[in-house]
C-alpha cells in the first residue's frame, strides 16, 4: 500500500536542519569552496581558451574562419555565391614596403571599409584612402618613420611590383593603433592607386609572374575570406565551397583555415595541458567528496540514534535516504550558487596573471567573458561531488536497527574483540586505541589533512624547481646579445658594422663570442640518408604537408650555423663527442636533430657519428664531412626555427669566413661584461637600438632575469592561490572532525568524567588524537607526497628547459604547526561548549 508523505519528509528535514546548525555551517563552508574551486578552475579553463583563440587571431591578423589564396575575381564570384558562406570579402597583395625594417609591412588594396573590424583594426583618425596618394598605415610605422600622428603628413614608400621597383610619396589619410601580437603591419592604398599600378597587367600576368617567381607569389591576387555560420568543420566546409565552385581544393585553388579556432579543439590540445586540467578538477573533486562525506558522516554518526527512533515509528530505508537528501539539497541551494559567483569572481580576477603566464609578449586586454559553460560545468561536478559524498551516510541512515540505534555510541565495535593486556595506561595509548576504533573515519580525516599538504608540497616545489641559470643560458650567450634584424620576412640577418663597432667601444668587456649562418644551404642525401628516411616515414615521422620533400628532391634544408669556441661549452652532446680544435680544422660537421613531423630523438637522425656527408653551396663548390657528434644547442644560438623533414647544422667557423662563401653572415655576437659596467652598457645598445638603428637589436641576463622572477610569480600566485583554498579546506574538515567528533561521544565523555577522569585529561586525550592525525598526515606527505611530486614535477624535466626538480622540505614545516596549533585549540573550545551541560544531563540522553 502506497502513501504520499513527501510533505512529512519535506517538514522533517527542515526541523533536522534547524537542529543541526554548526554541521549546517560546516557543510555549506565545504560546499561553497568545492563549487568555487570548481568554478574557478573551469572560469580560468574558459579564460585561456578565449585569450589563446584571441591572441592567435592577432597573431594571424584576421577573424575570419577560412580563406582562399591566390584566387581571381571568377573564383572570387564562384566560391562567394555558395550558401554555406555566410559573408565574405577580400584583399589584394600588392608588396612588401622596403623602408620600414622594424617590422614587415604589407602593400593591399582593401575595397571593404567595413572588413577593418575583422582585421582588429580600427582608426584611429582620418577615412580609408580614395584618391590615388592616400594611404592608411599604423602607429609601427609612424613611429618608425617618425611622423607626428596627424592626417596629411606626408609618408614615402620604397617597394617591388611585377620586377620593378617604386618609390612613391603618400599623404597619410588615416591611422590605426599597431597590433605588437600580429607579425606584421597593414598598409592600405587606394582602388585608384591600384587600377593605376597595375596598367594593362592581367589577373592571368600576376599568376604567370608568381608560378616564375615563388617569392612574388601572390602579387596583384586576391585573398578572399570566409564566414560560416560557426567555427566547426572549418576544412570540411571550405573544401566544399571550392569543389562546388568546380575547382580541385588545394591544387587548382588554394585554401587556408584560420587555425585559432581549431586549437582549441580538445582533439587538438596537447597531453600534458589535458593531464594537468583533469588532475586539477579530479584533486578539487577528492578534496571536496572527503570533506562533505566527513561531514554528514558524522552528523548521522551523531543523529544514529534519531534515526533509529524514526525506524520505530515505520520510517522506511528508502524515506531515510530521501530526508538525508532534501538536507544536502537545501544546503547545495545555498552553496553552491554562492561558489559558483565567487569561482566566477576568483576567476576574473586570476585571469590577466594567468593570460600573461601563457602569453607573454600579449598586449591584449584580457578580461573573461561570460560564459554558460563556465557555470553549469561548475554547477554539475559540485552537484557530482556532493550527492556522491552523502550518498555512503544516506545509506548507514536508512540500514541501521532502531535496536542498534538506540544503543550505538562511536565506541562500538563489531565483530570480536580481543582483550589486550596493558600493565600501564596513559592518556597517549587511550587517544590511538580511541582513533583504532574508527578505523574508517581516521583514515577519511587523515587523508583529507594529506591531501592539503601534499597539495602545497607540489606546489612550493614545483616553484622552487624553476632555474633561472637555465632560463638565461638558453636565451642569452654571455652577459648581453647584440643581433640583426629578426623581423618576419626579412632574410638579412646580418649585424651592422657600425652597430658592432659602437658595442666593442664600450668599457668592461671581458670576452667575445660570433655566431654565424648560411641559409638555404643543403646537405646532400646519399643512399643512407634515403634509407633512413623511408623507416621514418614508415613510422610516420615525416611532414609532408608543409615540409620539403628529401626523398624526392634529395637534399636537407636547414641553417648553417658557425661559433667561436667560447661557445661550444653551450652546446649539449646528444651523440658522439665534440674535440673543438679538431672540429674547428675543418674536416667534420655537428649536426642538430632532425626535425620531421616534431622535432625528433637523436636515434632518429637520418647519420649518426663517424657517417659522411655531402654538403653543397656552402662555398662554391662541394665538401664532405664527418658527422662528429648530434648536438643540441640553446636557442640564444639560432634563430628559433626548424625546417620540417630538415635539420640545422654545425660547421667549422672558418667555412663561413672564406672569401668564397655564399650568403655567410655574422647574426649575433654576445659579450660577457664585468659586472660594474653591464648597466652602462645595456644602456648604451639600448639607446642605440631605439635612436640609431632601429632595425637592429638586443638582449640581456639582466632583462631576461626580471621576466623570469614575473614568469614564476605568477606561477606562484596561481598556485599557491590553490594550495591555500585546498589546505584551507583540509584544516576546516579537521576542525569539523575533532569538534563533532567530541559532541557526538558528549555521554562517552560524561562516562569517563563520573568516574573521576578530569576535563584536563580528557582534552589532553583529544590533543593526542589531534596531533595524532597530525603525525599521521606529515609521514604521509614525506613519503607518499614526495614521491609524488617527484613523479609529477620530475616528468617537467624533459618539458620546460629550465626546469629542474629539487625536494622541498620547507612545505611540512609550514603546515605542521598550523595543523597543531588547530589540533591543541579545538579541543580547549570543544570542551567550553561542552561544559555548559552537566554530567548528569549528558548521561540522562541514553535514556
Amino acid at each position: 500500500m502506497r502513501n504520499n508523505n513527501s510533505r512529512a519528509i519535506h517538514r522533517l528535514s527542515l526541523r533536522t536542519l534547524k537542529n543541526n546548525r554548526l554541521r549546517n555551517i560546516f557543510a555549506i563552508c565545504a560546499i561553497t569552496l568545492t563549487a568555487m574551486l570548481f568554478t574557478a578552475v573551469f572560469s580560468l579553463l574558459s579564460g585561456i581558451m578565449q585569450a589563446s583563440q584571441e591572441s592567435t587571431m592577432h597573431e594571424i591578423g584576421t577573424r575570419y574562419h577560412a580563406g582562399l589564396k591566390n584566387a581571381d575575381t571568377k573564383q572570387y564570384e564562384k566560391t562567394s555565391a555558395d550558401p554555406l558562406v555566410k559573408k565574405c570579402s577580400y584583399d589584394i597583395f600588392i608588396g612588401i614596403a622596403k623602408n620600414i625594417t622594424k617590422r614587415q609591412s604589407e602593400i593591399r588594396v582593401l575595397p571593404f571599409e567595413d572588413a577593418l573590424q575583422d582585421y582588429f583594426i580600427t582608426l584611429q583618425e582620418g577615412k580609408m584612402p580614395e584618391a590615388e596618394d592616400e594611404i592608411v598605415v599604423d602607429t609601427y610605422i609612424m613611429d618608425e618613420l617618425k611622423i607626428p600622428f596627424v592626417i596629411g603628413e606626408k609618408i614615402p614608400l620604397v617597394f617591388q611590383f611585377m620586377g620593378k621597383t617604386f618609390e612613391k610619396e603618400f599623404k597619410i589619410s588615416g591611422y590605426y593603433n599597431g597590433d605588437a601580437v600580429s607579425h606584421a603591419s597593414q598598409v592600405f592604398v587606394s582602388e585608384r592607386f591600384w587600377l593605376e599600378l597595375k596598367g594593362g597587367h592581367t589577373e592571368a600576368d600576376f599568376r604567370a609572374w608568381g608560378k616564375k617567381h615563388p617569392d612574388d607569389n601572390g602579387t596583384g591576387l586576391l585573398s578572399v575570406h570566409f564566414y560560416f555560420d560557426n567555427a566547426s568543420n572549418l576544412e570540411e566546409k571550405v573544401r566544399t565551397v571550392i569543389s562546388n565552385a568546380g575547382y580541385e581544393p588545394g591544387t587548382e585553388l588554394d585554401y587556408g583555415v584560420n587555425w585559432a579556432y581549431m586549437a582549441n579543439r580538445m582533439e587538438s590540445a596537447d597531453p600534458f595541458s589535458i593531464c594537468v586540467t583533469f588532475g586539477a578538477l579530479a584533486v578539487i573533486l577528492l578534496t571536496g567528496y572527503l570533506i562533505i562525506y566527513n561531514i554528514f558522516q558524522i552528523s548521522i554518526m551523531n543523529d544514529i540514534r534519531f534515526y533509529g527512533l524514526l525506524k520505530t515509528t515505520g520510517t522506511t530505508k528508502k524515506q531515510l535516504h530521501r530526508l538525508i537528501i532534501y538536507q544536502v539539497l537545501m544546503l547545495s541551494v545555498i552553496g553552491i550558487p554562492l561558489g559558483l559567483l565567487l569561482g566566477y569572481a576568483v576567476g576574473n580576477l586570476g585571469m590577466p596573471m594567468l593570460s600573461r603566464l601563457t602569453n607573454q609578449n600579449s598586449n591584449l586586454s584580457v578580461s573573461l567573458q561570460p560564459d554558460p559553460f563556465i557555470f553549469l560545468s561548475g554547477a554539475a561536478f559540485s552537484v557530482v561531488t556532493v550527492f556522491l559524498s552523502c550518498h555512503k551516510p544516506g545509506k548507514i541512515a536508512g540500514s541501521v536497527s532502531p535496536v542498534e540505534a538506540v544503543k550505538y555510541t562511536e565506541a562500538t565495535v563489531k565483530g570480536h574483540k580481543k582483550r589486550h593486556k596493558q600493565r600501564h595506561f596513559s592518556i597517549l595509548s587511550m587517544a590511538l586505541a580511541n582513533l583504532s576504533r574508527n578505523k574508517k573515519k581516521t583514515c577519511v580525516v587523515t587523508a583529507a589533512i594529506s591531501l592539503g599538504m601534499i597539495l602545497l608540497t607540489l606546489v612550493m616545489t614545483g616553484t622552487g624547481s624553476f632555474q633561472l641559470s637555465q632560463f638565461l643560458e638558453e636565451r642569452v650567450a654571455g652577459d648581453i646579445m647584440i643581433m640583426g634584424n629578426r623581423s618576419i620576412g626579412n632574410t638579412d640577418y646580418a649585424v651592422d658594422e657600425k652597430y658592432i663597432q659602437f658595442a666593442e667601444s664600450q668599457q668592461g668587456i671581458e670576452e667575445i663570442n660570433e655566431m654565424w649562418i648560411c641559409t638555404g644551404k643543403n646537405i646532400v642525401v646519399d643512399e643512407k640518408g634515403k634509407a633512413s628516411l623511408k623507416k621514418l616515414k614508415q613510422e610516420g615521422k615525416l611532414n609532408f604537408s608543409y615540409g620539403i620533400n628529401p626523398l624526392e628532391q634529395d637534399t636537407f634544408i636547414g641553417d648553417f650555423f658557425g661559433y667561436t669556441d667560447g661557445l661550444f661549452k653551450n652546446i649539449k652532446v646528444l651523440e658522439g663527442s665534440i674535440d673543438v680544435d679538431k672540429f674547428q680544422n675543418g674536416n667534420y660537421i655537428l649536426l642538430n636533430r632532425f626535425y620531421g613531423d616534431s622535432l625528433l630523438e637523436a636515434s632518429d637522425s637520418p647519420y649518426h657519428p663517424g657517417d659522411k656527408v655531402t654538403v653543397s653551396s656552402i662555398t662554391k663548390n662541394s665538401k664532405e664531412y664527418e658527422v662528429m657528434a648530434i648536438v643540441e644547442y640553446p636557442h640564444s644560438m639560432d634563430l628559433s626555427r626548424f625546417t620540417p623533414n630538415g635539420m640545422n647544422v654545425v660547421l667549422p667557423l672558418k667555412e663561413f669566413k672564406k672569401p668564397s662563401a655564399v650568403n655567410s653572415a655574422c647574426f649575433a655576437k654576445s659579450y660577457k661584461v664585468k659586472d660594474e659596467n653591464k648597466e652602462a652598457f645595456e644602456a648604451a645598445v639600448k639607446d642605440y637600438t631605439e635612436s640609431t638603428s632601429p632595425d637592429m637589436q638586443y638582449t640581456s641576463k639582466q632583462t631576461l632575469a626580471n621576466e623570469f622572477s614575473g614568469l614564476v610569480t605568477i606561477i606562484s600566485t596561481i598556485g599557491f592561490a590553490l594550495a591555500i583554498v585546498i589546505a584551507f579546506i583540509s584544516i576546516l574538515n579537521f576542525i569539523n572532525a575533532v569538534f563533532t567528533g567530541i559532541i557526538s561521544r558528549k555521554r562517552e565523555f560524561a562516562m569517563l568524567q563520573s568516574i573521576g577522569m578530569t576535563t584536563g585529561q580528557l582534552q589532553g586525550v583529544i590533543i593526542c588524537e589531534g596531533i595524532s592525525y597530525v603525525a599521521a598526515a606529515g609521514l604521509i606527505n614525506l613519503f607518499i607526497g614526495s614521491a609524488l611530486s617527484y613523479l609529477v614535477l620530475g616528468a617537467l624535466n624533459n618539458i620546460i628547459t629550465f626546469f629542474e626538480y629539487k625536494f622541498q622540505i620547507l612545505p611540512l614545516l609550514i603546515m605542521l604547526p598550523v595543523l597543531l596549533a588547530v589540533a591543541i585549540a579545538t579541543p580547549a573550545i570543544s570542551f567550553w561548549h561542552l561544559q555548559k551541560e552537566s554530567v548528569v544531563e549528558r548521561l540522562r540522553e541514553a535514556e
